[in-house]
């Protein structure tokens, strides 16, 4: 197929439940110029099965069989073969409208976007559906619109009650923009890979789209997800995906991105201490692990001279309050209780 518009990456590992369903949500398109990139990243169940047999029965969907190593390898991969001139990212385990790809290539086409992003609809276990939407307006940004509008909270915003601005599910990427820029996925950040790939991408944009109000994606809530389960040695990670962000941005001379990095940092602080204490077997434990947490001498950096922003839940006022004094065992009671 000549002239491919949209390449689909799907990176697949042990779905084999989801990605049947995620797979025929594409090519149910109504827009139909695409490839599927089915990317097999060492799964021991039957998803090697399911992928081969797309693949037969649709010459637009290729697949790649590779060892594992992980979401951002295995996205790399797709996108070193991806031919379309866009490229989307879908999550194998969520699937998307079926008008997806024509509304958001229609928006890229007409604007001349580096990227389109739309709204998504959170599902839950218990299958009610929720629309999630982004602080910022709808419609095009320019590059001066981006430094006053997207830069304040690119890497995170005020209100870290929620998570950054972007992010790469529900975006469509214009290829070459990618490949000029060099914006790959690090492949030694294992969780979170999103918000460092989605900062450069918001930071290089000189055209942006986004389509609030349309929930074109949906994101199932599977139980297993880093900000839900707790992992071994997680705090570590998000200091090394800081550290990259820190290195990325810090030399940047049109933003002062300085003060997002320590709120960045103090986010996953907060989600990993929160974490700590449910999963640990005691409040002993729980106060250990959380008093070599609030420590750590990159996080104390971080709440130097630190102010806490007001437009944040009063419970969270609390916890970064207790997290700056270094009072882990309040903090363990408060989260416990």
């Amino acid at each position: 197929m000549k002239n491919i518009m949209i390449s689909a990456i799907v990176p697949a590992y042990n779905v084999e439940k989801y990605l049947e369903r995620c797979v025929n949500s594409i090519l149910i398109q109504t827009y139909e110029n695409f490839e599927i990139i089915l990317v097999d990243d060492g799964s021991k169940d039957q998803s090697v099965e399911i992928c081969d047999k797309f693949a037969q029965e649709d010459n637009r969907i290729k697949v790649i069989h590779k060892e594992n190593g992980g979401l951002s390898s295995a996205r790399n991969a797709g996108m070193k073969i991806a031919e379309g001139k866009y490229i989307v990212f879908i999550d194998s385990d969520d699937d998307i409208e079926p008008n997806m790809f024509e509304l958001m290539l229609q928006a890229a086409e007409e604007n001349k976007a580096d990227f389109v992003m739309t709204d998504y609809i959170r599902i839950l276990k218990n299958n009610k559906k929720y629309l999630e939407t982004s602080a910022i307006q709808g419609g095009l940004y320019e590059k001066k619109d981006m430094i006053q509008y997207i830069y304040p909270a690119l890497l995170m915003g005020d209100n870290i009650d929620y998570g950054p601005v972007l992010s790469v599910c529900r975006c469509l990427y214009n290829r070459s923009f990618l490949n000029e820029n060099n914006i790959l996925f690090a492949e030694d950040v294992k969780w979170s890979e999103d918000n460092l790939f989605s900062a450069i991408v918001g930071y290089c944009a000189n055209q942006f789209v986004y389509l609030k109000g349309k929930g074109l994606y949906h994101y199932y809530q599977n139980p297993g997800t880093i900000t839900t389960s707790y992992r071994e040695g997680a705090w570590e990670v998000y200091k090394r995906m800081n550290e990259y962000m820190a290195n990325y941005f810090s030399t940047k001379r049109d933003y002062d991105f300085e003060y997002q990095l320590r709120l960045h940092l103090i986010y996953y602080a907060c989600n990993v201490i929160k974490l700590e204490c449910q999963y640990a077997q005691n409040m002993r434990s729980a106060k250990l692990n959380v008093q070599r947490i609030l420590r750590d001498a990159k996080l104390r950096k971080c709440f130097k001279n630190f102010k806490i922003p007001v437009n944040i839940s009063a419970k969270l006022y609390l916890q970064l309050l207790i997290m700056k004094y270094k009072l882990a065992g309040l903090l363990v009671f408060c989260i416990r209780r």
